[in-house]
C-alpha cells in the first residue's frame, strides 16, 4: 500500500493542546483545520436529527462509550480521505482503534503532543468543554491512568513527540512546522 501522508494529526491526550496547537499550524501553513471533536458532534446531530450535541463529550456521555468509538472511527476515516492537506487534532481517544491507527499512520504526518499528568489536570480543570469520566472516576484523576494505557498506541503512530506543558500554541505550531519542514515536504502547503 502507498503512503499517501498529505495530513498532519495532531495526537495526545485530551487537554495536551491538540486543538489550539492545531489552529495555530494550519494557519501558519494556510491550511484548514479540522478538530475530530467538533466533526464528530456535527456528525451526532445530522445523526439524530437535532442540534443537542454541542461537544463529543456529550454525545459520549448521552449515547455511551461503544457508540462514540464507531463514530469516532467513522469521522475520523472521512477526514482522513480529503484530499486538502489538513491539519487534524484528534480525540485523545482516537487511536484506541487499530483501523485508526492504520489509517493514521498511511494518510498522516502524526505529531504526538505531550503534558505530565499534573499539567493535563490543571487545563483540563480550567477547561469549560464537557469532558466526561470514561472510567466513572474524576476525570482528573482519569488523565493519569488512560496517559499510562495510551501512550503505546501515540508512540505507535507518532512520527515525533513535542513537549507542550510551558509553551503558547503559536510557539509550539512554529517548532512544529519547523520540525515537518526539516523531515521533508510531507505536509500540507509542503
Amino acid at each position: 500500500m502507498t503512503r499517501t501522508r498529505r495530513h498532519v494529526a495532531l495526537v495526545g491526550m485530551r487537554c495536551s493542546g491538540k486543538s489550539s496547537v492545531g489552529k495555530a499550524l494550519a494557519q501558519l501553513l494556510g491550511a484548514p483545520f479540522v478538530d475530530l471533536d467538533d466533526e464528530l458532534a456535527r456528525t451526532a446531530n445530522a445523526t439524530a436529527g437535532t442540534a443537542r450535541f454541542h461537544a463529543a463529550g456529550d454525545v459520549l456521555a448521552e449515547w455511551g462509550e461503544p457508540t462514540f468509538r464507531n463514530l469516532e472511527s467513522q469521522v475520523l476515516r472521512t477526514v482522513l480521505e480529503a484530499r486538502d492537506g489538513r491539519v487534524i487534532a484528534t480525540g485523545g481517544g482516537a487511536v484506541l482503534a487499530p483501523a485508526n491507527r492504520a489509517q493514521l499512520a498511511l494518510r498522516a504526518r502524526c505529531v504526538w503532543l505531550v503534558a505530565d499528568s499534573e499539567e493535563l489536570a490543571r487545563r483540563l480543570r480550567a477547561d469549560p468543554t464537557p469532558r466526561p469520566s470514561l472510567t466513572g472516576i474524576d476525570p482528573a484523576e482519569e488523565l493519569v491512568t488512560l496517559a499510562k494505557e495510551r501512550a503505546p498506541f501515540y508512540a505507535e503512530v507518532a512520527d515525533f513527540r513535542l513537549e507542550t506543558a510551558g509553551h503558547a500554541p503559536a510557539e509550539l505550531a512554529r517548532e512544529l512546522l519547523a520540525r515537518l519542514v526539516e523531515r521533508g515536504p510531507e505536509h500540507p502547503g509542503g
